[in-house]
């Protein structure tokens, strides 16, 4: 219990940084632009949207690259040797610190989602009606070319639609999200222990940019790409359909599998690191 109230007492530190009150602005802004077109397309044909964008939005490729930049930009401040943190080591000792810091970081990747699907629902609120069911603006949406016509910056795949319900796919969006969030945040922690911060950030940017690589590849060949592309397993509407008869992600299990694992790894070697490192400590925010 310990551990777990120092890990919540980082996480609400580090919502109070300078550095998380402008991410969350940006953020809010991006979310803004993206949602128009569907506020425009409800007011015109006077019929109400559901709440059920946030995995519409992950959808588009340049909406999860700035998403994952702000995500690199959130984890910048690694390895977490602020100066303030000096008093917390000599305290409680380096291991329980470094374990601080990444449940730390895991609870940073809950937020931001949750953030996310809060915001996109706010921006909608005045034109939304409150469905279990993705509602009748969506499926036109999906089954038209009223996306393009008003501009949508994101897909509304009809083979989505028919998987999943709206609870699955928001679920499935969050959980996946914060799951490749908080890999992306232990990886760079890794990255910085081992090496140093800029290639950390060069390192988890150069991941993110998988991205483009995958969306780009030949249908035959996405599946097998994406595999070693952690941040498209966040376009959950891929998950489980096929394009051209092949699967453009990989299986659910796979991915929770990779992640899980992945997360477990790159903790274990912060963990390790941390003990043989010598800490010098910032001033900065």
């Amino acid at each position: 219990m310990k551990q777990l109230h120092y890990s919540i007492q980082i996480f609400l530190q580090k919502l109070r940084q300078s550095r998380m009150y402008t991410l969350l602005i940006l953020e809010t802004y991006i979310l803004y632009i993206y949602v128009q077109p569907v506020i425009k397309f409800s007011q015109d044909v006077k019929y109400p949207s559901t709440p059920w964008l946030l995995p519409f939005l992950f959808s588009n490729i340049y909406f999860i690259f700035l998403f994952m930049l702000g995500v690199v930009y959130m984890f910048s401040d690694i390895p977490f040797m602020q100066h303030y943190y000096m008093y917390q080591i000599v305290r409680i000792g380096r291991k329980r610190w470094a374990i601080g810091q990444i449940v730390s970081i895991i609870f940073q990747s809950l937020f931001l989602m949750f953030f996310h699907l809060s915001v996109s629902i706010l921006w909608i609120i005045r034109h939304c009606e409150w469905k279990l069911e993705w509602g009748k603006l969506l499926h036109t949406a999906a089954l038209t070319n009223a996306s393009a016509h008003y501009g949508f910056l994101f897909e509304v795949p009809y083979s989505a639609i028919q998987k999943y319900s709206p609870q699955e796919l928001t679920i499935l969006t969050l959980f996946i999200g914060t799951f490749v969030i908080a890999f992306t945040g232990v990886f760079m922690f890794a990255i910085c222990l081992i090496l140093n911060r800029y290639w950390a950030i060069a390192a988890a940017v150069a991941m993110i940019s998988m991205v483009y690589l995958v969306h780009n590849a030949n249908p035959a060949m996405i599946q097998k790409i994406s595999a070693f592309a952690p941040v498209s397993w966040i376009q959950t509407t891929n998950i489980g359909t096929k394009m051209y008869n092949y699967y453009t992600r990989p299986s659910l299990t796979y991915i929770v599998c990779a992640l899980c694992i992945g997360i477990l790894i790159f903790s274990i070697l912060i963990i390790w690191r941390v003990n043989n490192v010598e800490f010098l400590f910032s001033k900065e925010d």
